[in-house]
């Protein structure tokens, strides 16, 4: 016989809560959100057209200069997205995307959870120990690419030391290449699990705002 259909638990219980008024509480203040979408449009032409130059794709006919040109401008927007937002953590004393050591103890049991092993996600805090690993490692592939960046655009004119550090031109290409491929492999992975795990998080980064239900604190 056929077993029944069982929901998660803790879609259930969301699903439970729907009809809950709750409170409305300030989860993203307006320079996350600013600092988030933009730098989400801008990496995504950083990321398109680094692809372009590193390898140009035959069926698209597109100036080079041009693809350049919007590289190093959105670059250039993105470099200061990041700024806007370490300033914002500075004054806000926000440590919030700064992984702890109680954050990566709480990552196996929190894969556990993805893989269906756990009814419920551990407790973590504004975000969970998956999420700061991520955001965290964005931060600094994306500052170590804009520099070794820098260093390719130059042409060992400036940074020297760098580009012999690396091993010569290819190898700094190449490194570039696999900091795509990582953000590549993990934007959609944080995509999928903001539209699908928990969709409130999704509304106040649009809005700044989430539904709190009463009971929880």
């Amino acid at each position: 016989m056929k077993q029944p259909f069982k929901m998660r638990k803790p879609v259930l219980i969301k699903l439970k809560r729907a009809s809950i008024k709750g409170e409305m509480v300030l989860f993203q203040p307006i320079w996350v959100r600013i600092f988030h979408w933009g730098f989400a449009a801008s990496l995504t032409v950083i990321l398109l057209t680094g692809l372009e130059l590193h390898k140009p794709a035959n069926f698209l006919i597109l100036n080079y200069g041009k693809v350049l040109t919007a590289h190093l401008v959105f670059g250039w927007f993105a470099l200061g997205f990041v700024a806007l937002r370490i300033a914002d953590a500075l004054i806000q004393r926000d440590n919030s995307l700064i992984p702890k050591i109680h954050d990566l103890k709480r990552l196996p049991k929190l894969m556990a959870y993805y893989f269906f092993l756990r009814p419920a996600p551990p407790p973590s805090r504004k975000y969970n120990s998956g999420q700061l690993l991520i955001y965290f490692s964005w931060f600094l592939l994306f500052l170590v690419a804009s520099l070794l960046g820098l260093v390719s655009y130059w042409q060992g004119k400036h940074l020297i030391w760098l580009w012999h550090l690396v091993g010569g031109f290819q190898v700094l290409r190449w490194i570039k290449f696999t900091i795509t491929i990582y953000f590549l492999a993990t934007i959609p992975v944080h995509i999928y699990l903001s539209s699908t795990e928990d969709i409130s998080r999704l509304q106040a980064m649009v809005t700044g705002y989430e539904r709190k239900p009463p009971n929880n604190s």
